[in-house]
């Protein structure tokens, strides 16, 4: 079989970016490539509306702002957030807290003075605007993501660089809430004087990292782009207005960093299999349960975790007090109650397995969400899921390259069949994939069903000793796409990891 180094050889530039919604195991692969390969990590899109979980001997850490690589700042290796990000420094610094209290460095941290300052009005405009899920809006993660972009576009935005200029901070802080934020009361001193510690503790790692990420280029270092979101969320390419607010293709994930995608000797789409996910409303043709599906997860923290382990699995859990602690925002008290629950829905596999086998397709939909632990990163709020979809998959790789990394289809072990969709119809004739939404909400799928398997993938260390229906699941996708599959994850650690061509 194939290693790691067979496949990176005589790569420079590998990017890890995903083909479909976001949230398909990029933090995963983000830290693999990091630890094993990588000498400078560098993000560049989206900003704390991301959350990459990476998995390190057991040990479960979610990065919203920081790359994944950090945790091996002290070997040496570099992480940039770049110049296409969008950055609330309060988050920043937060994590940087988080990173001190475990004894973690982060001395080769880079910020880019070109990137963008997420401001404290702009996560009070997302909030009103573009956060509730009811209603049909648009779910976004409420973080001030969408007017930072909004306010860059404008030319009106406040770059890093910006917080080192008292008057010229002062300036555009006053031109742009007059001109794009008529009606909000801005308190300026009070705005600028809640920057300023935030401001002087990462002014160390402030840099032009554009001319930094060139340097280590011509210097032949190994350079890993992490993307952020998914091709399908791209505000270039996604299902706008149901999309984020960067363009998070291969494209945008290098240009977000001051490279050209021309650079990049690898890109890698990621792609859950042999299901996928979406968070926030928009059109899904391939969802578990339809529009039922919709609108029950747009109903948010109602129907969590914990909601749904005591529905569906019969856990004894008193909800009153959860909620309390969720309203309280006690991440101690609610962190022993997500252990709990996770060992929990360990120990009843077989009810779960029994949810994702129903004849129901909402109801299988909630058990592969149990299963694979589809919650979000960021916001906890039950992902929607349905069948991997290979003809919205063939339009993502023209953007980002033929290239596939499969992840979770352990989440399926003990399923009597999967399916994969193959085909679109509207109005009686074939379409392919498109960004019209009224389209995408009408189309009628078209499947390919493959057998199902009992094999625990964690334990495989060989490819060709995968179960039947899994190998010809991924020989359909390869001859659907005329993509290559090369790696398949079959489980969190980076150890439970397959390269396979």
């Amino acid at each position: 079989m194939p290693s790691l180094d067979d496949l990176v050889r005589g790569m420079q530039v590998v990017a890890v970016v995903c083909n479909q919604w976001g949230d398909t195991g990029k933090g995963k692969f983000s830290d693999y490539f990091a630890m094993q390969w990588a000498d400078v990590i560098a993000r560049g899109t989206g900003g704390n509306n991301a959350g990459h979980t990476t998995v390190i001997n057991g040990k479960k850490r979610i990065f919203h702002l920081i790359p994944a690589g950090i945790v091996y700042d002290k070997d040496g290796k570099v992480n940039v957030l770049g110049n296409g990000m969008v950055i609330d420094l309060k988050v920043l610094c937060s994590e940087l807290d988080e990173l001190d209290s475990e004894g973690m460095t982060y001395n080769n941290l880079m910020v880019s003075e070109d990137a963008q300052v997420i401001l404290p009005f702009q996560i009070d405009r997302d909030k009103k605007k573009n956060q509730p899920l009811k209603n049909k809006g648009i779910g976004s993660t409420g973080r001030g993501i969408g007017p930072c972009y909004s306010d860059k576009t404008s030319r009106k935005g406040i770059f890093i660089r910006d917080l080192y200029d008292e008057d010229t901070l002062r300036a555009k802080l006053e031109t742009l809430t007059e001109e794009l934020y008529p009606g909000f009361e801005v308190n300026m001193e009070e705005v600028m004087a809640d920057l300023k510690p935030f401001a002087d503790r990462i002014k160390p790692f402030v840099r032009d990292t554009i001319a930094e990420m060139h340097r280590f280029y011509r210097e032949g270092k190994k350079i890993l782009l992490e993307g952020a979101q998914g091709l399908v969320l791209s505000i270039e390419f996604g299902t706008v207005p149901y999309a984020t607010s960067s363009d998070c293709s291969l494209n945008g994930t290098a240009s977000g960093v001051g490279l050209s995608a021309k650079l990049v000797d690898l890109p890698l789409g990621i792609v859950k299999f042999p299901y996928k996910t979406r968070v926030g409303n928009g059109p899904f043709p391939s969802e578990y349960g339809g529009l039922a599906s919709e609108e029950y997860c747009a109903a948010g923290l109602e129907h969590d975790m914990f909601y749904e382990v005591k529905e569906y699995l019969g856990m004894d859990l008193n909800l009153s007090e959860i909620r309390a602690f969720q309203k309280a925002k006690d991440t101690l008290a609610l962190a022993v109650h997500e252990r709990k629950v996770v060992e929990y829905i360990k120990a009843n596999r077989e009810k779960v397995v029994e949810l994702i086998n129903s004849d129901d397709p909402f109801i299988r939909g909630v058990g592969i969400r149990i299963a694979g632990a589809e919650y979000g990163a960021t916001t906890k709020r039950p992902r929607r899921t349905g069948m991997t979809d290979l003809v919205a998959l063939k339009r993502a790789m023209l953007h980002n390259g033929p290239n596939i990394v499969l992840t979770k289809p352990d989440v399926f072990r003990g399923a009597k069949e999967f399916e994969l969709v193959d085909g679109y119809e509207l109005d009686g004739r074939d379409i392919e994939f498109t960004r019209d939404c009224s389209k995408l909400r009408r189309v009628q799928v078209r499947t390919r069903r493959f057998a199902g398997f009992d094999d625990d993938l964690a334990s495989l260390t060989d490819y060709r000793d995968a179960p039947s229906g899994i190998k010809e699941a991924i020989d359909y996708i390869e001859e659907f796409t005329g993509g290559r599959v090369r790696i398949m994850s079959t489980g969190a650690e980076q150890s439970e990891t397959i390269i396979i061509k």
